[in-house]
């Protein structure tokens, strides 16, 4: 995974998008942020997702949704302390305005993140070795969690893929 976010994949994906979260709402509605990286040196911000939750893609167990040309990238949460537990989008809202191309996702338990940036990329990936459903996490232990999670290091099938220049 980390390889999509490092240089844009010079492959095509097999399949064009059924849904497209570069451009319509709510595609993200279900999937779980597990983990978001900013690179300031490159200017790139990337997205993991858990996809098995997910509403709108029935292909593919995880996602990544990198922002190129890095304009500003916003997150806010409540400051209550929460128990360890997936952040599950609840809306996803992607536009464009200015050049820029602009993602708010709203979260469950009360969270915000905001992306702006020039191109955009999402990848519908197949993680390797996660098994078919996500961690339960009031019953796991975090290693037990991690290990049925895609993570930077997944080897994984790229399946599907859209682009916004």
């Amino acid at each position: 995974m980390e390889d999509l976010v490092r240089a844009r994949s010079s492959s095509p994906a097999p399949r064009p998008l059924e849904m497209d979260p570069l451009r319509e709402a709510d595609a993200l509605q279900e999937a779980q942020l597990l983990d978001s990286r900013v690179c300031p040196l490159t200017s790139v911000a990337a997205l993991l997702f858990e996809m098995r939750t997910s509403l709108q893609f029935k292909d593919g167990n995880s996602a990544l949704l990198v922002v190129r040309g890095l304009r500003s990238f916003g997150w806010t949460s409540s400051a209550e302390q929460m128990p360890f537990m997936a952040l599950t989008a609840l809306s996803s809202a992607p536009g464009r305005a200015g050049g820029s191309f602009r993602l708010r996702i709203g979260f469950h338990p009360e969270a915000e993140l905001v992306a702006a940036g020039d191109l955009a990329e999402f990848y519908l990936l197949d993680a390797q070795g996660i098994g078919d459903a996500p961690p339960d996490y009031p019953d796991a232990d975090r290693v037990r969690i991690h290990r049925g999670l895609p993570s930077w290091s997944s080897r994984c099938d790229l399946l599907q893929a859209s682009f916004l220049q």
